[in-house]
């Protein structure tokens, strides 16, 4: 077990490695005009190394080392939380403990993600595949179909909801701390993603006690 956990240390660690020396690149020449060879260079390694631990070019920039800590939190949390509640103490927690550097890293890969149609395609394809993961880890603990609309409605909404705060920071030019932006995500999704008037949750509340009308709050699944 020990040797095991070595060697996943190991290889986070080259993958890291070389997708910092990828970034240094892209940044300094642009995305299509750097080589997986002169990556390779860069990082003292062989190019069929890199392929064996990104597969593709577009993964360089789209592979983010926290994702398994944040489904192996997510799984944890989901035993003692609704599956809303669960996904925004996890994303808060994981952002709470970046970085400053980490989070200067991220902002370089989301200019590159959202700046060339082949990483915008890549990051749509990885929200997919992200979205039916977290159905399937959601229907397991609510012991449902992992087809449950429901489940897929939730899975697909907060994925995808979570590509759209990414795109608002990138917009913003990167005004806020990440983590700020995702609370404020959240708040949308616990006030059944009212968009209409800018207004906080409190705020409708006050405004319907008076007589306003507001959209019905979408149920988070429990």
């Amino acid at each position: 077990m020990a040797d095991g956990g070595l060697r996943e240390r190991k290889r986070l660690a080259a993958m890291h490695r070389i997708q910092s020396a990828a970034l240094d690149l892209f940044d300094e020449r642009g995305y299509d005009a750097v080589t997986i060879e002169q990556i390779a260079e860069a990082s003292e390694i062989s190019p069929s190394t890199v392929y064996r631990y990104f597969g593709t070019k577009e993964q360089l920039i789209i592979w983010d080392e926290l994702d398994p800590l944040i489904l192996q939190r997510l799984l944890a949390q989901l035993d003692d939380a609704p599956p809303l509640i669960a996904a925004r103490r996890v994303m808060i927690a994981v952002m709470t403990g970046l970085a400053s550097a980490d989070e200067q890293r991220l902002q370089r890969r989301v200019r590159h993600m959202m700046s060339h149609p082949a990483l915008e395609a890549a990051s749509a394809r990885e929200v997919l595949a992200t979205s039916e993961v977290l159905g399937e880890v959601v229907a397991a603990r609510l012991q449902r179909p992992h087809t449950d609309l429901e489940v897929q409605v939730f899975a697909h909404a907060v994925v995808g909801g979570l590509l759209g705060a990414l795109h608002h920071w990138h917009g913003s030019g990167f005004a806020e701390p990440l983590r700020d932006v995702l609370e404020r995500c959240f708040d949308m999704f616990e006030a059944g993603l009212d968009v209409r008037t800018g207004e906080s949750p409190g705020q409708r509340g006050v405004r319907a006690s008076r007589g306003g009308t507001a959209l019905p709050t979408v149920v988070p699944v429990t």
